[in-house]
């Protein structure tokens, strides 16, 4: 499988719908979060830098 890179919020947007794995470079907020999840449905998974797990708000980690 393919872990496609995101580096920017503005690329989120850009997505192959049918991506599945995605990995985001920068800090997302619960707003790009929930733009990934609608721009690609069929993701499965949403990986980040450890660094930013502590930071990153409780309800991403729903998804």
């Amino acid at each position: 499988m393919r872990i496609r890179v995101v580096s920017s919020r503005e690329e989120i947007f850009t997505l192959n719908p049918n991506e599945r794995i995605v990995h985001l470079a920068f800090r997302p907020s619960n707003k790009d979060i929930f733009g990934l999840v609608e721009t690609c449905p069929k993701i499965e998974v949403i990986q980040l830098p450890k660094s930013y797990m502590a930071t990153v708000s409780k309800s991403i980690e729903m998804f």
